[in-house]
């Protein structure tokens, strides 16, 4: 005797699957219609179809007979559609390192210190070198300032009252007041600058990246040797960073685009 599809896991979830994508053509579907598409008796496609429904991937269609996608088909779509912030921010990193040759880095926020998240190595006998997981103080680098000075006054006492201002050199902020003058000019300018504040020799920019909420993220900035961080050279590192940390932040809080069975599933439930 051939055995039940019913008592087949495997074959149970191709049927399901198969029957989420009929919803690709038709917005709604009744079960006699389901039924008829898979070559199924009616009662084993509602079988199907109650495991769907309890599961929210498909529901009742209001006003209509008839099931349509659910609110968990929804989610698992938006979930699709964002990306994570290395990969956005990754194409940035080439194009800046390609354009200047200098290294660029993507800084994350992590336990109250600066981290490397993505770096793209430039191409000079002398520059800068960082590691991914490399860890430091936020008040002693262009890309850790970037991010401090946009944090909650509140989480930034914290942060001053755990880690401290440590000097590395002799032009490192170790007074608070200053550090707040530093956050202030930096909010204005939409960049942060360090003058060898971390690494003696160095100038580094960088430039603040938000989440849709207008939390500050990260930062994307660059650290080159002092004489490559002058006149046109500067201000060439300074427009290219905070127009990239800019389109970042934009393609990280813009709605990516949605599959077609989305957009009908948005409709459905508006109308």
């Amino acid at each position: 005797m051939r055995q039940s599809t019913d008592s087949n896991p495997l074959g149970t979830l191709e049927k399901c699957v198969q029957i989420l994508t009929l919803f690709s053509d038709s917005p709604v579907l009744q079960v006699s219609e389901i039924a008829e598409k898979m070559g199924q008796p009616r009662s084993t496609a509602y079988r199907y179809v109650a495991a769907l429904k309890a599961n929210h991937l498909v529901e009742e269609a209001d006003g209509v007979p008839g099931y349509r996608l659910g609110p968990k088909i929804l989610e698992l779509a938006a979930t699709m559609s964002r990306r994570p912030l290395r990969d956005v921010a990754k194409p940035y990193l080439e194009r800046i390192g390609r354009e200047t040759g200098e290294t660029v880095i993507l800084n994350g926020l992590r336990d109250h210190v600066g981290t490397c998240l993505d770096k793209v190595d430039g191409h000079h006998t002398l520059r800068v070198s960082y590691e991914r997981g490399d860890v430091y103080p936020l008040h002693a680098s262009a890309t850790g300032k970037a991010i401090f000075a946009h944090l909650d006054p509140k989480e930034q006492k914290q942060i001053l009252k755990d880690i401290g201002l440590e000097a590395f050199t002799s032009t490192t902020i170790t007074d608070p007041a200053v550090l707040e003058k530093e956050f202030a000019k930096i909010r204005e300018d939409g960049y942060s600058e360090s003058h060898g504040e971390a690494i003696e020799g160095t100038y580094g920019v960088a430039a603040p990246i938000f989440s849709i909420s207008g939390r500050v993220v990260a930062s994307i900035g660059a650290s080159v040797p002092t004489h490559r961080g002058e006149g046109e050279d500067r201000l060439h590192l300074i427009a290219l960073l905070t127009e990239a940390a800019a389109q970042i932040t934009q393609e990280l809080t813009s709605q990516q685009a949605e599959p077609t069975f989305t957009q009908r599933f948005r409709r459905s439930h508006l109308a």
